[in-house]
């Protein structure tokens, strides 16, 4: 049987030998055996392992719930349960082309809100529930982002019950976009607070978007179509595993 140093599977992963052993540690690939030196014995199973991991780690632009999907899939593959891995992908792969959707419907949004079109008069308004479902995000969430002073949204009838519309929507799938982006609340409420005093002074608003770990001169536009690269890049790597886990069960290792 052939075995692999630790050096070996960080070349094929392109990864750094210390993230082997935090992979490792952190059971992210099966338990490794030791040589009577006490030096680690990889096989091809943890040679796999580290491809489908990098399938998945080698792109940055993933959300909570595409996260939380992914690490399924790594525990899986960990436990060299194959069928479970490839359900875990599908769902994967289900849940990115949701979020590329949203994504679209995001971008269309700021176009138009950079171009400073008006809005369609949409008269249909939505409850919290539906407006979470809709944006996908719990109505905790939202409670949160109005909280935060990130959204007002309008209040009707003697219970004062908050009603979502079209307004309210696109500037939610906005901060939605921004979060999954890793921007913080108060980055999201300065670059908000901007464009609603000054709607004509985009580069104010784009500055005040900018925080410490995210330097480089961007936009609106700009991060939507980031989002909409990385989650292509992720549905590639998610399709990569599938061929992968295909490879495995060819030569049944």
């Amino acid at each position: 049987m052939t075995t692999y140093r630790t050096i070996d599977l960080a070349r094929e992963g392109n990864i750094h030998t210390n993230t082997v052993r935090l992979y490792e540690k952190n059971g992210f690939i099966s338990p490794v055996p030791r040589d009577y030196n006490g030096y680690r014995m990889f096989s091809q199973r943890h040679l796999y392992q580290i491809k489908i991991i990098r399938c998945i780690f080698d792109y940055d632009w993933l959300g909570k719930t595409l996260r939380s999907a992914s690490l399924k899939i790594i525990k899986s593959v960990a436990e060299w349960d194959l069928e479970q891995a490839w359900g875990f992908t599908q769902t994967y792969i289900k849940l990115i082309d949701k979020d590329y959707l949203k994504a679209q419907k995001t971008i269309k949004i700021l176009e138009k809100w950079v171009l400073k079109e008006e809005n369609e008069i949409k008269l249909k308004t939505y409850t919290r529930k539906e407006v979470a479902n809709l944006i996908g995000v719990t109505p905790e969430v939202l409670r949160n982002w109005d909280r935060n002073g990130l959204i007002e949204v309008p209040r009707v009838g003697p219970n004062n019950t908050r009603v979502y519309g079209n307004k309210e929507i696109e500037r939610l799938r906005i901060i939605y976009m921004l979060r999954q982006a890793r921007f913080s609340i108060s980055a999201i409420l300065q670059s908000l607070k901007h464009y609603d005093e000054s709607p004509d002074n985009i580069k104010g608003v784009i500055n005040a978007l900018n925080t410490p770990k995210h330097e480089e001169y961007q936009s609106w536009i700009s991060v939507g179509d980031r989002w909409i690269t990385g989650l292509e890049n992720a549905s590639e790597g998610a399709k990569n595993i599938l061929s992968l886990i295909n490879e495995i069960k060819e030569e049944i290792i």
